[in-house]
């Protein structure tokens, strides 16, 4: 069976995009794939060990008592079903970082795929407030230790207010663009995760200090209500599926990390919650746990049994401040995490449609304030309300999300028998369809959860009340306004996206070929792929052209439309018949991601780049340390190659006079071939200007310059070689560019910390040359 033909957009011929031609100037438009099973995993173990492990325990105590391990178990149980659903999803398919809502969309009828979105942004709404709130309550008590005798009863009003500005931060912050990588927050989560473990060993150790007699008294009847209700509370701590599905098109070898980057979170989550709970639980006084379930510790304050157990750690008081804080960084990073999905979300579901376009506009800093805004709007909301209320409010979310997510992968299933790489369900339909009735159960049963009394309505009427009003607000826009809309685009013609477009199969890189690697901001800088074009064909090389286009990390790379990469598919094809004309193998690449040093660096290592060509247009801000700009200085510095430095300000052609500058620091080898390269074919002189401070010094210039006049000779270039007796090499070097056609030096290091950037001689040379320059850096 063949290929599906690819769309004709925008005037852009087909053979322009690759996918469907053969042609090796087609432009592969690639989602930058950069993260590793460690990313992924770390990904979803910073969404799941958030706010729930440090305010959740006491809700769960509550309702089911001794048995609150089992109800860790059961919704550990129920989350790894929606684990299954999301590893086939994610895994294997082109449109799998869409998360549930796309593959709801595009499986089930209407309104299926809007009620998923409204679900999933209602969650991460609710979770961003459960965060938020949590927050709260842990820099107050930073700030002011609660009386023992007020726990366990309603919070403050300024815990509230603490948590709303705490929102308002985090949601400023999205809208400034403040993020960090996702592989460097995966270290971050990591030491997190090690800090609580920490946390954990104290609270144990502690269990056999001396005192009052603490932990969870002896007795209790197991029940299956409480055990349930304890599963459905708790849910909510293994809802971290989403953002996998978000970043399954960023990952190396999705079919085999998203899989086991789910379950391996998923199992991790589990045990760090378990320790954390019998931790917490064994050291709060058994007087407050007796008589369950009406012990004092179970009429309200879920968040206030981790501020009854800390007093009894070992090391105090440095354990508590230390409780306190590492709870404050874990809520946080868990806060941005839920924000980031809420906002990508909404923005999905706007550019499809289905919500109003405003939610789809970026403003002037490449975010959608619309979105950002209704989301801080919908979790400011909450925060005014309880710990057990905004938690039953996202369990019953995302329970109803991954119900529609099981049947998608029934619809899919029977829809593209698929046979292709990644994990797949076992046992369809009987697995989905008994999750979703699992799903459906635990749901409706967390109506059930008790009153308390810092709630003067119980949290499973009233959360259930309010994502009622929530599904209902949400049918009410998508049967008004909503549908239409969405109907509308869609019969008023197939408009192509970046994902319609996307190369998905790896391409086939001879490693062992010499390859010339050029990144490109701008496609009006002819000379330097000319430059890199008879390099490539003097070395019988490929010729890499890359432009990377650089989003906001708080939205998915598909997120941008094809009009935006239109101009850089055609700019980079009128760049690719260059290197055609002069009959070298040209691969143009458009990749879409976060950080563009970090998208080049690893394209140089991925494909055994062995030259990199950068262009410097002698664009310079004054008073600027670095020469070039903070992505060139970095790339010279890290690149593991050779790199290639032109500045190509007022290069004329052909070029007549050709100077290389040879010193004691600076060797004529690697640059001697490129003079030979570019003299060859423009039949220009080639003069060597040795710079030396005395006899001896010109005697080993001359040396290597007449090895190098030996092999011009041989190809028929003329070299001119000249001796200049002077310590002001700079000044030599700036007298040297005035008649010259091209300056060439090749550069040396500065030694100390940055091993590989220019040295402040070359630095100046670059910006004061009358001529242009090319500075080679060799790779050692």
């Amino acid at each position: 069976m063949g290929r599906p033909p690819y769309p004709q957009v925008a005037g852009v011929p087909p053979h322009a995009v690759a996918g469907s031609s053969t042609d090796s100037t087609a432009v592969r438009i690639r989602v930058t794939r950069d993260l590793g099973l460690f990313d992924v995993t770390m990904a979803a173990v910073g969404a799941m060990v958030g706010a729930a492990i440090f305010l959740l325990v006491g809700a769960a105590y509550a309702v089911s008592g001794p048995f609150v391990l089992a109800s860790l178990a059961l919704a550990a149980c129920i989350a790894a079903l929606a684990g299954t659903a999301y590893a086939e999803l994610a895994s294997g398919r082109p449109d799998a970082s869409g998360g549930a809502y796309v593959w709801v969309r595009n499986a089930l009828p209407d309104p299926s795929g809007f009620l998923s979105g409204w679900l999933s942004w209602g969650g991460h709404i609710a979770a961003s407030a459960l965060s938020a709130l949590g927050l709260g309550v842990f820099l107050v008590e930073l700030v002011r230790p609660s009386d023992p005798a007020t726990l366990f009863g309603p919070n403050p009003v300024e815990v509230s207010l603490v948590a709303l500005v705490v929102l308002g931060t985090s949601a400023v912050l999205h809208f400034a663009r403040v993020h960090l990588p996702t592989r460097a927050l995966g270290r971050l989560t990591l030491g997190k995760v090690l800090l609580i473990v920490g946390l954990i060993l104290v609270g144990l150790l502690s269990l056999s200090s001396g005192g009052p007699p603490r932990g969870i008294p002896p007795g209790g009847v197991t029940r299956s209500l409480p055990l349930v209700l304890g599963a459905g509370i708790l849910f909510i701590a293994f809802q971290g599926f989403e953002v996998v599905a978000q970043l399954s098109d960023q990952v190396k070898h999705p079919e085999s990390s998203v899989p086991r980057g789910v379950f391996l979170a998923l199992l991790l989550s589990f045990f760090v919650y378990a320790g954390f709970f019998l931790a917490i639980l064994g050291n709060v006084p058994s007087a407050m746990l007796s008589g369950w379930p009406a012990c004092r510790a179970c009429l309200g304050g879920s968040e206030d049994m981790v501020l009854v157990s800390i007093p009894n750690f070992l090391g105090q008081p440095y354990v508590r401040e230390a409780f306190l804080i590492i709870g404050v960084v874990s809520m946080y990073g868990a806060l941005n995490s839920n924000l980031t999905a809420a906002i990508r979300t909404s923005f999905s579901m706007a550019r499809d449609g289905l919500l109003p376009r405003a939610f789809a506009r970026i403003g002037g800093r490449e975010v959608p304030p619309a979105a950002v805004a209704l989301t801080f709007v919908g979790s400011g909301i909450l925060v005014f309300l309880t710990i057990e209320t905004i938690a039953i409010l996202a369990s019953l979310a995302f329970l109803g999300l991954f119900a529609f997510v099981h049947a998608s992968v029934i619809a899919l299933r029977r829809r593209e028998r698929r046979s292709g790489p990644g994990f797949r369900v076992p046992l369809v339909p009987a697995v989905p369809m008994f999750a979703i009735a699992l799903n459906l159960a635990i749901g409706a049963i967390l109506w059930n959860f008790p009153a308390r009394q810092d709630s003067p309505i119980a949290p499973g009427v009233l959360a259930s009340f309010l994502g009622v009003v929530w599904l209902a607000v949400g049918l009410l826009y998508h049967w008004s306004a909503g549908g239409r809309e969405a109907r509308g685009r869609s019969t008023n013609g197939s408009a192509t996206e970046v994902r319609d477009i996307l190369t998905t199969a790896e391409d086939r890189v001879e490693l062992e070929r010499y390859r010339v690697f050029l990144p490109l901001r701008e496609f009006e800088d002819e000379n330097l792929v000319e430059l890199g074009a008879r390099i490539a064909r003097a070395r019988n090389a490929e010729l890499s052209l890359l432009h990377v286009v650089e989003i906001p990390r708080n939205l998915p790379p598909k997120a941008i439309r094809f009009r935006y990469v239109d101009d850089r598919i055609r700019g980079l094809q009128r760049l690719a018949k260059i290197g055609e004309a002069l009959g070298v193998d040209t691969r143009p690449v458009v990749k879409i991601g976060h950080k563009v040093y970090e998208i080049i660096l690893d394209t140089i290592r991925e494909e055994a780049v062995n030259l990199l060509v950068m262009s410097w247009r002698g664009d310079r801000v004054e008073g600027d340390r670095r020469v070039f700009g903070s992505n060139i200085d970095y790339l010279i510095e890290n690149a593991p190659c050779d790199v290639i430095v032109f500045k190509t300000q007022g290069l004329r052609k052909p070029l007549k006079r050709i100077v290389i500058l040879s010193s004691p620091i600076w060797s004529l080898e690697g640059i001697d071939d490129l003079a030979l390269i570019l003299a060859e074919e423009d039949r220009a002189v080639v003069e060597v200007v040795s710079l030396a401070s005395d006899p001896a010094e010109a005697d080993r210039l001359k040396q290597e310059s007449s090895r190098f006049e030996g092999r011009a000779q041989e190809r028929g270039v003329a070299v001119q070689p000249k001796v200049v007796y002077s310590t002001q090499w700079e000044s030599e070097a700036l007298r040297e560019s005035v008649e010259a056609s091209l300056l060439m030096i090749r550069a040396t290091s500065p030694g100390g910390l940055r091993k590989f950037a220019l040295s402040p001689v070359e630095d100046r040379i670059v910006k004061l040359a009358k001529c242009p320059v090319l500075i080679l850096r060799k790779w050692v």
